[in-house]
């Protein structure tokens, strides 16, 4: 029990504490309260009035707006960014939004009043009362720069000091008999005070102007509720130089028209409509304003007012609408703005991303866009196309120099780019001139540098909540042409270029093309850029291309896909148009496909919107595949030869729309062996089929594979595919064997003959033999002391003459033997017998040797007689005996 005595003791002070510290609490917020209620009530510094309205918003709000516009406590000028709108800081909303219709400077000669008006909005419940408005000016802007920091940044603007004016009324202030109300119509205004008042200098001048709002909300004090704020441009000289403005006005839209000729959809029958947004661009212009007209738009509108009505595509299927009038009329109208002296020049045939395409190396579809463009526009407008001279517009303005060379080469001769990539020389204080003169290979070629941050201006205004109002954008576009003129005293041709998209509110584009002609500035044509207003010492001959322009670009490998597919369509014109069909056939049939094509490169598919592109290419890939594929080759996949010649029959079918004239090639992989014709050519209407025959020549057997290639007259493939191939199987020997056979067969019927001779001339030997001696066995017993012939008479046996004739054989008379046989008569009867079997061998022989035996026998008959004869006479011996035997007789 003593432990805990002591911490109650302890824990009492620390109740005690917290008590005094509630008591404290309770007394001291109500001071807070009321220190934050004198905060709130109406205070004055200086004799400056301080608002305590600390949301920065814009006088360039609408009515919808959930912010507005206001000053700072130090009544400074709040930020206004590009388009116009205020950087909001934070704060609740103003009770009343102002907003700007007009902004009517004094003009020489004319109004000495500056009058503003607009409409007053609120945005609270709680009633409005004892509204008034004033009017407060600051210092003079010096700069385009100082224009851009008083529009961007709100720390500088804040800087500012402004001076209330004396007002119409000779009074500071103007009150509002009828404030707004919520969801009330808007309560309209007009505030003016005279040029006195504003204690302007003699000289061009940007000045900044305030609107403030004071009054009371909800029976509270008194304080400014509301401001807005705008520009002022003081032009008090009439006879000062004004600034040349020319507007590029481009008439163009997204690529619609596919390869079949049908529009991607209906989109265009909005846009060329009374109000719609071509339709509101072309009726604000007027000369001098130049007009880029896009070539693909302009073949759409022709489809959409031909008088059997247009076809487009939907998720559906295709969708047949009648004739367009307003297509129609919009073409007239074109038609007529050249015919009034308006200058119009063609875009890139489908707006096609040219850096992209020279990056990419796709020059061909770049030079095929330019050129194209041309003859489009000019068969709108009636005239020949122009060669030279020509005026190249690339989307957003973005070329570098390689593109700008290249369209140098294809008879350029003006180009227009963005003027970030034609910096100054050096640094200046003022606007240079838009015109200057670049190198390139094919020679000097004049670039139009168009002013980035006016084209901005220009566009700012898009009738949007959360966008400016249309009397501070207006102003706000005029102090930035007044402020190019102050910056220099002297003529600087400045372009503004107006962006393919632009989709201005209801008379927007007219009062920006109206507001360019002004005390300070003067609207001209595109071509009063040339020949020496511009001053070419203040930009450089180069070109700096942005990493970030590049890196917008359609890709490489998209373009060469779409490169291939173009190859196919270009494949496929000798085909379906050879040239007995003349140029007709490619106006009606290849050029839509092509013009597809280049569409599908259009700088329109950057980004996320490649897609669309995609869907283009594809279409024209379809349609070209759908060609190709309908002509077939049908062949059998073996064919025999069974000669040296023979046929392989072959169908061509066609089953396309289209009359094709396709040419066959033919090959093998031993041309050596089996030669066929290299190549046919043949025609087929349209769902026809057609067979042919094939003449083969096979110089040996073996099977053979012939590959046969569609091409068309250019010799160019019509098919990624594998040719079609067909074995052709002969049976017929080649040269080789049939040499082989023959030589062999010869060899055969050599050596029979060969033979034969040899068993002739072994005959002819052996007959010889038994004519020229007696056999063996009866030379022992002649002895070899004479021979049986006498040699010459031998030799002369031998010689054969062809030219002495044969007679016929005279066979010896019949023996009469004188007495009994002796072994020399034996020999001599054996002898005759001798004689009588060459006679009889005589008759087989040939006429040659006949003719030898037949001589041997006549002459050596009477020699043999004679000799008989002497040996009779001398005594011979009885060797001798039986030849004279032989001679007796009858």
């Amino acid at each position: 029990m003593r432990e805990k005595g002591p911490g109650r003791r302890r824990r009492g002070p620390r109740w005690a504490a917290m008590l005094a510290a509630l008591a404290l609490f309770a007394v001291a917020v109500p001071g807070v309260c009321a220190a934050s209620a004198s905060a709130s009530a109406p205070a004055s510094a200086g004799g400056v009035l301080v608002e305590p309205v600390t949301h920065h918003g814009s006088s360039t709000r609408t009515p919808r707006s959930s912010a507005s516009s206001s000053t700072d406590k130090s009544n400074n000028l709040p930020s206004i960014t590009p388009d116009n709108t205020a950087a909001r800081p934070g704060g609740s909303p103003n009770p009343v939004t102002i907003d700007l219709d007009e902004v009517s400077p004094p003009t020489p000669g004319g109004s000495t009043m500056l009058s503003v008006s607009g409409q007053l909005i609120t945005t609270v419940g709680e009633p409005l009362a004892h509204l008034s408005m004033s009017l407060w000016i600051g210092a003079r802007v010096t700069s385009r720069g100082q224009l851009a920091t008083l529009t961007d940044d709100p720390a500088t603007a804040r800087t500012r000091s402004y001076r209330q004016v004396v007002l119409a009324n000779g009074d500071g202030t103007q009150p509002l008999a009828a404030p707004p109300t919520q969801g009330a119509a808007p309560v309209p205004f007009r505030i003016a005070t005279d040029r006195a008042a504003l204690d302007l200098p003699p000289s061009l001048g940007v000045y900044p102007i305030q609107l403030r709002i004071t009054g009371s909300v909800g029976g509270r004090a008194v304080a400014p509720i509301g401001a807005a704020y705008t520009f002022l441009v003081w032009a008090p000289n009439p006879q000062q130089p004004r600034t040349p403005i020319a507007a590029v006005l481009p008439i163009a839209d997204q690529p619609r028209l596919r390869s079949d000729g049908r529009l991607t959809d209906n989109a265009l029958a909005d846009e060329v409509k009374p109000g719609g947004r071509l339709s509101r661009l072309l009726t604000a212009a007027a000369p001098p304003v130049t007009l880029a007209v896009d070539p693909t738009l302009v073949q759409a509108l022709t489809i959409m007012a031909q008088p059997g009505g247009y076809d487009y595509a939907t998720p559906g299927g295709p969708v047949h609408a009648q004739a367009n009038a307003d297509a129609a009329l919009f073409l007239s109208d074109i038609v007529r703005f050249a015919e009034h002296g308006g200058m119009v020049f063609a875009l890139p045939y489908g707006d096609a991303d040219l850096t992209a395409l020279v990056h990419a190396r796709k020059l061909d579809t770049m030079k095929y866009a330019v050129k194209t463009g041309e003859v489009v526009l000019a068969q709108l407008l009636g005239r020949a196309p122009l060669q030279k001279g020509t005026i190249a517009y690339p989307a957003d303005g973005s070329a570098d120099a390689t593109t700008v060379d290249v369209l140098r080469q294809l008879e350029v001769g003006t180009v227009i780019l963005d003027d970030q990539l034609l910096p100054p020389a050096t640094k200046i204080t003022y606007t240079p001139s838009a015109t200057v003169s670049l190198a390139t290979s094919a020679g000097p070629i004049q670039a139009l540098a168009a002013d980035r941050r006016l084209t901005r201006i220009a566009t700012a205004y898009t009738g949007l909540p959360d966008g400016p109002d249309f009397g501070t954008a207006l102003a706000r576009l005029r102090a930035e042409l007044g402020m190019i003129t102050a910056e220099r005293p002297e003529q600087r041709f400045q372009v503004l270029a107006l962006p393919r998209d632009w989709d201005p509110p209801s008379d927007w584009a007219r009062s920006v093309l109206d507001t360019l002609t002004s005390g300070y500035s003067t609207s001209v044509g595109l071509d009063a850029g040339a020949g020496g207003q511009g001053r070419p010492a203040d930009r450089p001959g180069r070109l700096v291309y942005p990493a970030e322009a590049q890196a917008r670009e359609l890709p490489a490998n998209y373009l060469t896909a779409v490169e291939d597919v173009l190859d196919e369509v270009q494949a496929l014109s000798p085909v379906l148009c050879p040239p007995r069909r003349g140029p007709r056939c490619q106006l009606q049939l290849i050029n839509p496909m092509k013009n597809a094509l280049v569409t599908a490169a259009s700088a329109a598919w950057r980004g996320d919107r490649r897609v669309d592109g995609v869907s283009l290419s594809q279409q024209v890939d379809g349609e070209a595949s759908a060609i190709r594929n309908g002509i077939q080759v049908v062949a059998s996949r073996s064919v025999n030869l069974t000669s040296k010649r023979g046929l392989v029959p072959i169908t061509l079918e066609n089953n396309t729309q289209y009359e094709v004239t396709v040419v066959l090639a033919f090959s093998s992989t031993n041309r050596s062996r089996l030669r066929s014709p290299a190549r046919q050519t043949l025609r087929l209407p349209p769902g026809q089929k057609a067979q042919v025959e094939i003449g083969m020549e096979a110089e040996g057997a073996g099977t053979f594979p012939l590959e046969i290639r569609k091409l068309n007259l250019d010799g160019q493939a019509l098919s990624k595919e594998p040719p079609n191939r067909v074995l052709v199987r002969s049976t017929v020997y080649g040269a080789i064997a049939t040499a082989i056979t023959i030589g062999a067969i010869g060899v055969l019927l050599l050596a029979v003959i060969i033979r034969l001779a040899r068993r002739l001339r072994a005959r002819l030997r052996g007959a010889e033999d038994d004519l020229g001696r007696p056999a063996g066995p009866h030379e022992a017993m002649t002895g070899p002391t004479a021979p049986l012939y006498p040699v010459n008479q031998v030799n002369q046996v031998n010689q054969v003459d062809p030219v002495a004739p044969a007679g016929p054989l005279t066979p010896a008379g019949p023996l009469t033997p004188a007495g009994p046989l002796t072994p020399a008569a034996s020999v001599s009867t054996r002898h005759s017998g001798d004689d009588e079997r060459e006679a009889a061998t005589s008759t087989t022989t040939t006429p040659v040797v006949r003719t030898a035996v037949r001589r041997y026998d006549d002459q050596d008959r009477d020699t043999l007689r004679h000799g008989l004869d002497s040996q009779e006479d001398t005594g011979d011996s009885a060797a001798t005996a039986p030849f004279r035997r032989r001679r007796s007789g009858p």
